[in-house]
C-alpha cells in the first residue's frame, strides 16, 4: 500500500471515530473531500491548481465580509494562526481533530465557519501575498479548509422543502463549452417530467457564480462535452460548493470522457447518464435531507 493510500485509510478510520462523537462535523464528507483534493493536487496542472487555491481562499475569506453582523464567538488571533500552521502540513487528521476539539469546547457551526475557516482563509491569503508560504503549502492548506467547510453540517439542513419546491434545477454548460444542444434537450425532457429548469448556456465562470449566489439553487446540472474543460469544471463545482453548500450537483459527461476520472477528481453528487436514470436518481436524492 502506498504512503498516500495509507494516509487516506487512516483519515477514513479517524473520520469514523470522530463522526460518531460530533453532530456538527460530517467526518465522512471531510474524509472523502480531502481525498478528492489530494488527487487534484497530483493530477492538475500547476496553473489550474493555483487558480483553484486562489478561488477557495478568496471565496471563504469573503464570507466574513458578506455577513459581518452574525454573532460569532471572538477567536484569538493566535488560535487562528495555530490553525493555519496545522493546515499547511499535509495532515488532514490533525486539521479535523483541531476543529473537533473546538467544537467540544462549545463553539457553534457559525463560530467554526466564520471564526476559524473564513479567518484562516484570509490569513493564508495574506501569507501567500507576502511570500511567507510556498504554493505547495497553500494548496495543501486550502484543500483542507475546503474539506472542513464541506464537512460542517448546516443546522437548517433538516428543514425540508416540499417536493415541488425541490423539483427546480439550474442547468448550465461549463465555461468555454461550445455545445449546448444536449443540455437543452435534457432541460426540455426534465420540464416535461414536471421540473422547473433554469437553463443558462455560454456564461463565463464569474457570471455563473453570480447567478448561483443570487438564485441559491438546490439542484445543479452541468454539461461537460470535452475533457479539455475538466479544469474549468473542477473550479466551477468547487466554487458552487462554497456558494451553495446544500445543493445537489450532477455532471453530464460527453461521449468518450473518462467517467472514473470525473469521479476521482470532481466533488459531485452524481454523474448523469440518460435522462430517465438521471430523473430517477434526482428524485431519490431530493427526498434525502441535505
Amino acid at each position: 500500500m502506498s504512503k498516500r493510500s495509507r494516509k487516506i485509510c487512516s483519515l477514513h478510520q479517524e473520520a469514523r471515530i470522530l463522526g460518531k462523537q460530533n453532530p456538527v462535523i460530517d467526518a465522512q464528507v471531510f474524509a472523502r473531500t480531502a481525498s478528492l483534493f489530494a488527487q487534484k493536487r497530483e493530477a492538475l496542472a500547476p496553473e489550474t491548481l493555483e487558480t483553484l487555491a486562489s478561488d477557495i481562499v478568496r471565496r471563504l475569506a469573503r464570507t466574513i465580509k458578506q455577513d459581518p453582523g452574525s454573532p460569532v464567538t471572538l477567536i484569538a488571533g493566535a488560535s487562528v494562526a495555530a490553525f493555519c500552521d496545522i493546515l499547511v502540513k499535509d495532515d488532514p487528521v490533525a486539521a479535523l481533530q483541531f476543529i473537533d476539539e473546538r467544537r467540544v469546547e462549545g463553539l457553534t457551526r457559525q463560530d467554526l465557519y466564520l471564526g476559524y475557516i473564513a479567518q484562516a482563509a484570509e490569513r493564508l491569503g495574506q501569507r501567500w501575498d507576502e511570500d511567507l508560504l510556498s504554493f505547495t503549502e497553500v494548496a495543501v492548506a486550502t484543500g483542507q479548509l475546503y474539506a472542513l467547510m464541506r464537512a460542517l453540517r448546516d443546522e437548517t439542513a433538516g428543514i425540508s422543502l416540499g417536493l415541488n419546491a425541490r423539483r427546480r434545477a439550474f442547468f448550465a454548460t461549463v465555461p468555454g463549452e461550445d455545445h449546448g444542444i444536449g443540455i437543452t434537450i435534457a432541460a426540455d425532457l426534465f420540464r416535461n417530467a414536471g421540473w422547473q429548469i433554469d437553463l443558462q448556456i455560454g456564461l463565463e465562470h464569474e457570471d455563473l457564480m453570480a447567478h448561483v449566489e443570487f438564485a441559491a439553487p438546490r439542484v445543479i446540472g452541468l454539461s461537460l462535452s470535452t475533457e479539455q474543460r475538466l479544469g474549468e469544471l473542477i473550479r466551477l463545482v468547487t466554487a458552487m460548493r462554497i456558494a451553495a453548500p446544500l445543493a445537489i450537483i450532477g455532471v453530464a459527461p460527453g461521449a468518450g470522457i473518462d467517467r472514473s476520472k470525473l469521479t476521482n477528481l470532481v466533488d459531485t453528487d452524481l454523474l448523469f447518464g440518460d435522462v430517465p436514470s438521471a430523473l430517477s436518481e434526482l428524485e431519490r436524492l431530493i427526498r434525502i435531507p441535505r
